[in-house]
């Protein structure tokens, strides 16, 4: 075979690897290469002796159901496949010649009835309970595969296998990232993660009143809070932890949105000089949008869940409503003293570094999941 030939057929088997609708076409094309009336990309699962048909141009539905039923168990053709390493191929007629093909329990009873009779099959997945193969077949009254038509099977099917195992390696990140995304909608907040330069990476359905699109060549969403001031402070903040700053008690910005009391509640994604990242995307913070006159828990359940005391529970309202230290001794009409006194208290009852963190705690209770 040329080699052009085979180039084109491991770049039509490797584009398969990025996008499994191509499946048919390579294996229609593999067909056309070796030669054979048909060619069958099937799947077994040998635990329940079911085959996964993703694609036969030589078998119908009705026929694989009665391979399925009848033959399956008792297959001295893909029997062969036990004693193979995946990666690996073989041609049938290697093992059975015309006599020994006609006292095999399955030909005459089946597949002699739709041609089926020299196999060159390539094994491109094999584990306890799965394999997966290629095969293309020739009838009894073709001519028997030949050395360089065997050889080619035998050249492609490393080729399938790592194909193959790049499908799964796709489909298993495409789960993880549906899992984490659909994770981000059940949080309650308005939720973003963002890179260092302030970029929005991931956000739930809640965040868009937030998300703003920067012009340019070079289109990014970024966060908007409504309030000016609000909105500089939150990216401040965003600048100081993507410098790896030091965030303890900086975390909170108030803010009014329509009338309505809001807070925005900003972490570091990352610790020390560790970067971590979100689905493959470098990630340096988390920003939560909270509603605390409307999503906080009461007095009652907070004095329970965090055995508060009346003083206690009155400072962190205020601190949730985004108030500054000296905001809530006026408004309490205490001493600055007393409120860092409460704060060190709630701190320790809550089991929080930063007031940040504190009030993400204190929302949790009131099944706004923000850890």
């Amino acid at each position: 075979m040329a080699s052009d030939t085979l180039l084109s057929l491991i770049d039509a088997i490797y584009s398969a690897a990025a996008d499994p609708s191509l499946w048919p076409s390579v294996a229609r094309q593999i067909q056309r290469a070796i030669g054979g009336h048909s060619v069958n990309l099937m799947f077994e699962d040998l635990r329940d002796d079911r085959v996964n048909s993703m694609y036969s141009n030589g078998v119908s539905q009705a026929q694989i159901e009665r391979y399925q039923k009848e033959i399956m168990p008792q297959d001295r053709f893909t029997a062969i496949y036990k004693q193979m390493a995946p990666g690996t191929s073989f041609v049938s007629q290697d093992y059975f010649d015309r006599k020994e093909l006609h006292s095999l329990y399955c030909y005459e009873g089946f597949y002699e009835s739709i041609g089926f009779a020299n196999f060159n099959a390539g094994l491109f997945y094999k584990d306890d309970q799965r394999r997966g193969w290629l095969s293309v077949v020739r009838s009894e009254s073709e001519p028997l595969f030949k050395p360089d038509e065997c050889l080619l099977m035998q050249t492609l099917t490393p080729h399938l296998q790592r194909a193959f195992m790049i499908n799964v390696q796709l489909l298993e990140a495409h789960l993880t990232s549906k899992v984490a995304l659909d994770s981000l909608e059940h949080i309650a907040a308005a939720t973003m993660l963002l890179a260092s330069n302030g970029k929005v990476v991931q956000h739930n359905s809640r965040a868009n009143p937030y998300l703003h699109q920067t012009g340019g060549s070079t289109k990014q969403t970024t966060i908007r809070l409504p309030d000016a001031h609000a909105n500089s402070h939150l990216h401040t903040l965003i600048g100081a932890i993507s410098q790896g700053e030091a965030q303890e008690q900086n975390g909170i910005v108030p803010f009014v949105q329509k009338g309505v009391q809001k807070t925005a509640l900003c972490f570091p994604w990352r610790s020390s000089d560790e970067q971590f990242d979100w689905l493959g995307k470098v990630t340096c913070c988390i920003v939560f949008i909270l509603s605390p006159s409307v999503d906080a828990p009461h007095e009652d359940l907070l004095s329970k869940t965090f055995n508060l005391s009346k003083g206690e529970v009155k400072v962190l309202q205020r601190l949730m409503e985004g108030m500054q230290v000296s905001e809530v001794a006026g408004y309490l009409f205490v001493s600055e003293a007393t409120v860092r006194f409460h704060i060190r208290n709630l701190l320790r009852k809550t089991a929080s570094r930063s007031q940040a963190e504190m009030i993400a705690r204190v929302f949790n209770t009131a099944s706004v999941r923000v850890e």
